[in-house]
C-alpha cells in the first residue's frame, strides 16, 4: 500500500523548507549532482539539514516551547465554558469541551481543576447523566474543592442520588418481568464472510498475497467476490487521536468519555477515560511523546506523533530495551517478513512489529525536493526528542543510538505517510436526518497496508466499535482479480 505525500504543512515549516531550499538545497544540488544524491540521498540531506538549524532561531518561527500546566490558562477556558452553559446560551457539549481543556491545562490538586470539574457536574445533572454527575463531584473533592463551595457541591450530589434512587424505584414499578443483560439480544458481532486462513484468522482464506513488477505487493482473490463479503477484520498496530477530540474521547482506546475524562499530568494534549487507560499509554507510548506531541502537531499533522508512538510501543515490545531493538532491527530479514505466511495465532507483538516496519516508504520513488522536506521534519523531531524526552537521555552518550533514532522517525514518517488508515464514525446531522462519515482517528494495519489503490476501487474500510478496521467488498471481484482500496 503506498500513497502520494499528504502532510499538512504549517505556514511557518513551509517557509522554513523554502529558505533551507533556496539557500542550501539547490545549491548543493547544482554542483554535486542528482546521480550522487539518488545514490546515497538522506545522508547529505541531514547533514545539510543539521547546518542549516543551527542558523536559524527554528523553535521561535515554530513556536515550539514546553507544554506544561498553567493555571490561567484553565481559568481562561473555564470561563468560556461559563459562557457556552449560560441560560440564554445552553451549548452544553460546547461547555463541556471547555471544561475539560480547562482541566488539562489545571495543575493537579488545584482549585482551577476542581471547579471546572464542579462545572463538569452540573452540566452532567442538568443533562440527566447522574452517575457521571457523581464521578465529578468525587474528582472535584479529589482535587481539593474550595470548602466555601462544599453545600453546592453537597446539594448536587443529593440531588443526583435522589434521581438514581427515583430511576430505580420507577424501573422496578414498570409492567412486564425485568430482562437482565443475559436476556437482552446480544448486539451481532462483525465477522468474516468466509472462513478464515489457518494462520491468520482475521483474512478471508480465499485472499492471497502475490508480488509482481508491476504492482509490487498485492492481494488477489482466489475465488468471486459480492458487495457485502467481509474478507479482512484487523486491529491497527498503531493509532493516533484527531487532535480535535483530544477533549472528547480518550486518547489511548478512543472511546467517547466526554463527560468523564480526566488528564496526563506531564502534558495539555492526552486525556483519558479512566486511570487504566492512562497508565496503559504511559507505559507503552506516551512517555516518550508526552513532552513533545503539542510541539509535533504545531509543525505538521499526526504523522510525526504516529511516528514517533511506533518508536514507543516497537521498544516496548522488546521489554522497554533500545538494545535489544537495536540488534534486532540489524538481524531481521526484510525481505523474508511476509505478514500473510507469519502466524498470526502465536504472533508476539514484536513479529507484528516487523510487518509494519517492512511497510513500504517509497523513498526511492520521491524526488529531491520532497525527500528534503521529510528529512527536515525528521531532523526537527529528532532534535525535540532528543532534547525533551527521555529517548534522549538514553540516546545521548550513545551516537549510533542517536543515528538509529533518526533512522526509526525517518522511516515511520514515510510508512505511516504510505500505509495508514482512517478510523471513522457515523455521525448525524440532525437537520438533514442523515449521517455522514467523520474521522476520529488514524491508525496502521499491516495486513490491509497490502491492498493497492485504485480511484475505482471494489473496496472500503469500515470502522468497528472496538477500533478494528473491516474490508467490506462493494463492487463484484470475479476469481483472480485483484482488490483495491481508495487512499482517499
Amino acid at each position: 500500500m503506498s500513497g502520494p505525500l499528504t502532510y499538512q504543512n504549517c505556514e511557518e515549516i513551509e517557509d522554513l523548507f523554502i529558505a533551507l531550499w533556496n539557500k542550501k538545497i539547490r545549491f548543493i544540488f547544482a554542483n554535486v549532482g542528482i546521480r550522487y544524491l539518488k545514490q546515497n540521498p538522506v545522508e547529505p540531506l541531514a547533514c545539510e539539514v543539521e547546518k542549516f538549524l543551527r542558523t536559524q532561531p527554528y523553535r521561535e518561527r515554530l513556536n515550539l516551547c514546553h507544554d506544561g500546566k498553567n493555571n490561567a490558562k484553565a481559568v481562561e477556558t473555564r470561563n468560556q465554558g461559563n459562557d457556552m452553559f449560560h441560560p440564554r446560551v445552553k451549548r452544553y457539549i460546547e461547555a463541556i469541551k471547555y471544561y475539560n481543556e480547562s482541566i488539562a491545562h489545571a495543575e493537579k490538586g488545584s482549585e482551577e481543576r476542581a471547579l471546572a470539574y464542579g462545572n463538569r457536574s452540573i452540566i452532567c445533572l442538568e443533562l440527566h447523566r447522574y452517575e457521571d454527575c457523581l464521578v465529578n463531584i468525587r474528582l472535584a473533592r479529589e482535587s481539593n474543592y474550595p470548602k466555601r463551595m462544599e453545600e453546592k457541591l453537597k446539594k448536587r450530589e443529593n440531588d443526583a442520588k435522589q434521581a438514581l434512587k427515583k430511576g430505580s424505584k420507577n424501573s422496578n414499578r414498570s409492567k412486564g418481568p425485568a430482562r437482565s443483560k443475559a436476556t437482552e439480544p446480544a448486539e451481532r458481532e462483525l465477522k468474516l464472510s468466509y472462513a478464515g486462513h489457518e494462520n491468520m484468522p482475521q483474512v478471508a482464506n480465499c485472499l492471497q498475497l502475490q508480488r509482481s513488477q508491476e504492482y509490487g505487493r498485492h492481494v488477489v482473490t482466489n475465488r468471486p467476490l459480492n458487495p457485502g463479503d467481509i474478507v479482512m477484520i484487523e486491529k491497527p498496530f498503531v493509532a493516533v487521536l484527531n487532535e480535535s477530540l483530544r477533549y472528547v474521547r480518550c486518547a489511548h482506546c478512543h472511546h467517547e468519555k466526554t463527560f468523564t475524562l480526566i488528564p496526563c499530568e506531564g502534558c495539555t494534549e492526552a486525556m483519558y477515560c479512566s486511570e487504566q487507560c492512562l497508565r496503559k499509554a504511559h507505559q507503552l507510548y506516551h512517555r516518550y511523546e508526552c513532552a513533545v506531541i503539542r510541539d509535533l502537531r504545531r509543525i505538521s499533522n499526526d504523522f510525526p506523533v504516529m511516528a514517533l508512538r511506533t518508536i514507543g510501543l516497537a521498544i516496548a515490545a522488546f521489554d522497554d530495551d533500545l538494545e535489544a531493538l537495536k540488534e534486532h532491527l540489524n538481524s531481521v530479514d526484510e525481505a523474508g517478513v511476509n505478514a500473510f505466511t507469519m502466524d498470526w495465532n502465536v504472533a508476539a507483538q514484536k513479529d507484528i512489529y516487523d510487518t509494519v516496519h517492512t511497510l513500504a516508504t517509497n523513498q526511492h520513488l520521491r524526488d529531491v525536493r520532497e525527500l528534503t522536506y521529510i528529512v527536515l521534519l525528521a531532523t526537527i523531531v529528532h532534535q525535540l526528542v532528543m532534547e525533551q524526552t527521555e529517548l534522549g537521555s538514553i540516546c545521548e552518550e550513545d551516537a549510533q543510538m542517536r543515528k538509529l533514532l533518526f533512522d526509526l522517525i525517518l522511516r515511520y514518517l514515510q510508512i505511516g505517510n504510505c500505509n495508514h488508515q482512517r478510523l471513522r464514525f457515523m455521525e448525524r446531522e440532525p437537520n438533514d436526518e442523515t449521517f455522514y462519515s467523520s474521522m476520529y482517528a488514524m491508525g496502521c494495519c499491516p495486513l490491509i497496508s497490502m491492498l493497492n489503490h485504485s480511484c475505482a476501487s471494489n473496496l472500503r474500510c469500515i470502522t468497528l466499535r472496538d477500533g478494528r478496521c473491516a474490508v467490506l467488498v462493494v463492487r463484484p471481484i470475479a476469481e483472480g482479480g485483484q482488490l483495491f482500496v481508495d487512499y482517499g
